[in-house]
């Protein structure tokens, strides 16, 4: 069975209708339904129930649709990958960074751009420790950078530093450095990802019920609202070099709360020069002297 039948068949399932999919195809009606009943005949049961008045896709036929926009995608994500190998010689660098770590990693990619200024980067956000992991073993990505360590064999994960999360409120709300932040208005990340997992561990262990009014899915957003006046966001320190904080004061708020930024990359991995130069550029950026225990 080709690709081309199963993106014969995606179409007859959107439009629902044969004469349709054959006008967005650029084919007749009737090399479509023929096509279609070769996969039928291949497969040894329908895909579609067909009246003089319409068609409905059978049991069989839904279960076959999902397996078939799954397979036709990873072609399409495959012939890309290729298609970027045939233009250029240096394929793109994927890394997973946090939001919090834009401003330093621009200065990092700037680095090392300077020796090689034909690279590309493809450049993502990974929040879930489980997605991380999963797109370093099936090689989605070269370099991830995480808030908490990768235990995994296969996985190398090597601190780069602390940083503190601190409470972001509008000029002078506060006089004092260290507050408390019991009953003030929370916008806080939302659940499943890893800040999310650390405030509420956090919570839960010096026994505070948090007033959450907001939940975002990102530190911008959280930003704005702060802007706006309608509370107070939780942030790692380092986001405060964002641009998006100009005219909001960071306050130290009891007990201290803090998280490590780990580097991670996939060992068995045969990392072209390039990476291993970006990975070397990320760890002097830190000051970090590591002997990988490859």
């Amino acid at each position: 069975m080709k690709i081309i039948q199963l993106e014969y068949f995606i179409a007859v399932v959107k439009y629902n209708n044969f004469t349709q999919a054959a006008k967005f195809l650029h084919i007749s009606q009737p090399s479509l339904t023929a096509t279609i009943k070769k996969i039928e005949s291949n497969l040894g049961y329908d895909l579609f129930t067909r009246t003089t008045k319409d068609i409905k896709i059978t049991e069989k036929g839904i279960q076959f649709y999902n397996y078939a926009v799954q397979l036709v995608q990873e072609y399409h994500q495959t012939m890309e990958k290729m298609h970027d190998l045939k233009m250029s010689e240096s394929p793109k660098i994927k890394l997973s960074i946090l939001e919090s770590t834009n401003q330093w990693v621009s200065q990092v990619i700037a680095v090392h751009r300077k020796k090689y200024a034909d690279q590309t980067y493809l450049i993502s956000e990974t929040h879930n420790q489980n997605d991380i992991l999963e797109h370093l073993l099936n090689f989605e990505e070269h370099i991830v950078l995480s808030n908490e360590k990768i235990t995994h064999e296969a996985i190398q994960s090597t601190p780069l530093y602390d940083e503190s999360y601190v409470l972001l409120a509008p000029h002078n709300t506060f006089t004092r450095q260290n507050i408390t932040i019991d009953d003030l208005p929370l916008i806080l990340p939302k659940k499943g990802s890893q800040v999310r997992q650390h405030l509420d561990d956090y919570f839960k262990r010096v026994s505070l019920h948090p007033n959450i009014i907001l939940e975002v899915d990102r530190f911008e957003a959280a930003t704005n609202f702060v802007h706006k006046g309608l509370g107070y966001a939780i942030i790692p320190r380092f986001y405060y070099q964002s641009f998006n904080t100009n005219q909001l004061d960071v306050v130290k708020f009891k007990p201290n709360l803090g998280r490590t930024i780990y580097l991670n990359y996939l060992k068995k991995r045969k990392h072209s020069t390039r990476v291993l130069s970006l990975i070397s550029v990320f760890l002097n950026y830190w000051d970090i002297n590591v002997k990988n225990d490859e």
